[in-house]
């Protein structure tokens, strides 16, 4: 199915809270800083929350890991990792203006028995977490532009974006059931929300993404965005078509050959997943290329926005392959 090339950013322009999903492994967080980077060089006020602490977006970015609290890491680009337990907190605080006694709740051990023992609690609290950031207004006007939210791993991201409508069918009328639903319409806003999945061109990836897809598409019925497809080989030619080394070649040469050969197999390889992933996951697509790096930073994640930025350059009547 074929779809008309646009702008990335664009595709997403009016999104303001990004989730960018996918198996673990593929990327997401390098998507998710990629994102987050791009925005905020547009000038734009961007928060990019982590659901778990990422030791790659913390190297991208150059920041401590394992802080919990809000960090400026570039001009425009906040982030903050995102705990359920301290959203409930803090959640308490809102509602329970007496310091005094949001403390003696907090520090109870039948508090902490029940954060531990209710289920989805944390989850609705971290999603809850990313509604109250988008909805924040300082000095008359959105403290965020755009809210990238890197995501874990696929079967943990489904159960944070299946909760709150789980809990607003189990709880009867009353606080837990009103705050889900406005946690369940933003989720549900394609003008306010996209879901952008991240994958590479193999088999298991591609497998998964495609069962990750119909749950997003037709059970949770999510707004999606771009699919992000990672480290992406291209070559001129197949891998039998790459010349052996000739009789009395250099190591060098033999070395070079047999690099060409490896990098055409994955090629084809992800020619082929790519064909796979067309028909099973209709959704507009990006390819970032995979980038040969001896350490991978901020100047690669800038060269894979750039890199998507030429492949999906507008032009009239110009469509995805």
């Amino acid at each position: 199915m074929p779809y008309r090339r646009a702008d990335m950013l664009g595709a997403l322009a009016g999104r303001r809270v990004i989730f960018v999903v996918g198996k673990g492994g593929v990327g997401k967080s390098t998507v998710a800083t990629a994102l987050a980077v791009a925005f905020a060089e547009q000038d734009k006020r961007v928060l990019l929350a982590q659901m778990e602490s990422s030791r790659r977006l913390a190297e991208f970015l150059d920041l401590p890991t394992g802080d919990a609290g809000m960090v400026e890491a570039l001009p425009n680009l906040c982030v903050l990792t995102v705990d359920g337990e301290s959203a409930l907190s803090e959640y308490l605080g809102l509602v329970l203006p007496v310091r005094r006694v949001q403390r003696m709740v907090v520090e109870s051990k039948l508090y902490h028995h029940f954060v531990a023992a209710a289920p989805g609690l944390k989850e609705l609290m971290t999603v809850g977490k990313i509604w109250y950031e988008e909805q924040l207004v300082v000095q008359g006007r959105r403290k965020w532009d755009v809210i990238v939210v890197d995501a874990p791993a696929t079967g943990h991201v489904l159960q944070y974006l299946r909760m709150p409508g789980a809990a607003a069918e189990a709880f009867g009328p009353g606080l837990v059931r009103r705050e889900a639903q406005k946690v369940m319409e933003l989720l549900a806003d394609p003008g306010r929300t996209a879901v952008c999945p991240v994958t590479t061109a193999e088999e298991m990836p591609v497998n998964e993404t495609a069962e990750m897809y119909q749950q997003l598409h037709e059970r949770l019925r999510v707004p999606l965005g771009v699919l992000f497809v990672n480290r992406v080989h291209t070559a001129p030619l197949g891998p039998a078509d790459v010349p052996a080394a000739p009789a009395g070649a250099s190591p060098l040469v033999a070395d070079v050959l047999r690099c060409a050969r490896e990098e055409a197999g994955w090629a084809a390889i992800n020619r082929r997943y790519l064909d796979r992933l067309r028909a099973a996951v209709p959704m507009p697509t990006v390819r970032l290329p995979f980038l040969f790096a001896e350490e991978f930073g901020l100047a690669e994640v800038r060269a894979l926005m750039a890199s998507a930025s030429r492949q999906l350059a507008p032009g009239p009547g110009q469509e995805f392959a």
